[in-house]
């Protein structure tokens, strides 16, 4: 992990910054934040979840694994509100159906038959078992990334509270109407700056690490469910086996730089778990380490809803290579795909022609594929692609920062207006190619360089320049 520098992003997610590609895998506002409202959220998987046996997931450039937890999370909670919706019907029916016992008991009603009253004889030969838990949808998501190294960390990462949102809460809201809370909680807001990489100069200045007025915590839906990494932890140890946490892999982990970011809890967890499938503990071993880490990090409410019934609902696959061979090998179709690769000047080889049509292949016919990218080099691949293209609208600001396709037009909730079309008819509009799914990305860059060039279509510049005139004549 030479390469990468860890950071804590305004939601106390942890971000990271990539010296190879010069870029950062999430922003400033939040890894959690970006998932939940770039994926997550326009997504609607409550529309499909637990109305079909199984929900299909394509999680392209997996990278520290944001958008699977998100969408683990969201799941596990909302079959949780099921599931207690279901007790709490069935001990209702309980102690109904024992209240009318005695009543009828007392009344010397013995049997049920057509001079009893409806209602009484309904709940009583009503099974009580209405509720059929194992309808709950299966969820199969497959995870491409190329860098191993940050798919077997992914669990590890830690989601802390930040300075801020601890003063926040503890702080009276009647202080907001004074100058002198917005200058303590800036005050608190440098501090916190201190756990960003602080001799990497750059990386402060592509991230604008600064704390503003406008400020929000991290909503309490977005946070992850504790049982989310374990199902990450125990998934990979599946996948690789004996090879999963290496003596190279802890004494990366073990540097003091990073050392911060990672949950020990969690490694432990994971350490025992492959320890003990492939280097047989001892039985002394084997309980101390499930009463210390087992139980007690996942806590009392795992008699209700156990983590093994839930971590049977997932089936997580990664594949660690360039995810353009895999797409071509991989089989079946999808519900829905997160495409969350580099931009694509920084990974063009993700965003071509080609690659979306494989996309295309694997869409299911109702599915729809999201990803947080506006440009108009990445609407029109879509386009080319026959999708329809829509855009990404979050709520609370009222701003679109995304785009969403898919192969039914009823699907797109926002479509393209007749000005982002245009747009994406210009030089600004032309794709990436990349024929046999091979090329490096130079040479991807390359060509369309040459492109853009040679093509005759309107610059993106010229286009908005005559659009502004045309509104202005008509004004």
């Amino acid at each position: 992990m030479r390469d990468y520098e860890f950071y804590y992003t305004q939601d106390g997610s942890v971000g990271l910054y990539s010296y190879a590609d010069d870029d950062v895998y999430h922003s400033k506002f939040g890894a959690l934040t970006e998932a939940w409202e770039k994926f997550i959220i326009p997504a609607h998987i409550e529309r499909k979840l637990n109305q079909q046996p199984e929900i299909r997931v394509l999680d392209v450039c997996y990278g520290i694994g944001y958008n699977t937890k998100a969408l683990i999370s969201f799941i596990i909670n909302a079959d949780e509100k099921i599931l207690k919706q279901n007790n709490i019907l069935k001990n209702t029916k309980i102690v109904l159906k024992n209240f009318l016992k005695k009543v009828l008991s007392k009344l010397n009603i013995v049997s049920i038959d057509i001079n009893n009253i409806k209602w009484s004889r309904r709940i009583l030969l009503e099974p009580i078992e209405t509720v059929n838990e194992n309808n709950l949808s299966t969820v199969h998501i497959d995870c491409l990334d190329i860098n191993e190294e940050l798919v077997k960390i992914s669990p590890f990462l830690k989601t802390i509270v930040t300075l801020q949102e601890i003063f926040t809460r503890i702080v009276p809201q009647i202080f907001d109407c004074f100058d002198t809370y917005w200058k303590i909680k800036k005050i608190l807001a440098k501090l916190s700056l201190k756990i960003a990489p602080q001799n990497k100069k750059e990386i402060r200045e592509l991230l604008e690490l600064k704390f503003s007025n406008d400020y929000d915590e991290v909503a309490k839906e977005y946070k992850l469910h504790k049982f989310v990494n374990y199902i990450l932890a125990e998934s990979l140890l599946e996948h690789y086996k004996e090879d999963f946490i290496t003596k190279e892999f802890k004494e990366n982990i073990k540097d003091k730089s990073k050392k911060k970011f990672f949950d020990k809890s969690i490694l432990k967890y994971a350490q025992f778990k492959q320890n003990f499938r492939y280097n047989l503990l001892t039985r002394f071993n084997l309980f101390a380490f499930l009463h210390n880490i087992y139980y007690d990090h996942l806590s009392k409410r795992d008699k209700n809803v156990k983590f093994k019934n839930i971590q049977e609902l997932f089936k997580l696959n990664f594949h660690v290579r360039d995810a353009r061979k895999t797409i071509l090998e991989i089989n079946g179709e999808y519900d829905y795909i997160f495409l969350d690769a580099f931009t694509y000047s920084k990974a063009p080889e993700l965003w071509s022609i080609e690659f979306m049509a494989e996309l295309y292949k694997h869409l299911a016919q109702d599915g729809i594929i999201m990803t947080y990218s506006n440009s108009a080099l990445v609407r029109n691949t879509f386009l080319e692609n026959n999708f329809y293209v829509g855009k990404i609208l979050d709520e609370k600001t009222g701003k679109f920062i995304g785009t969403v396709a898919a192969k039914e037009k009823s699907l797109i909730e926002h479509p393209l207006t007749n000005y982002e079309i245009g747009l994406c008819a210009t030089k600004a509009g032309i794709p990436y190619h990349d024929p046999n799914l091979n090329l490096d990305k130079k040479e991807i860059l390359k060509r369309r360089e040459n492109e853009f060039k040679i093509s005759e279509l309107m610059s993106s510049s010229m286009y908005m320049k005559t659009r502004k005139m045309r509104r202005d004549e008509d004004e």
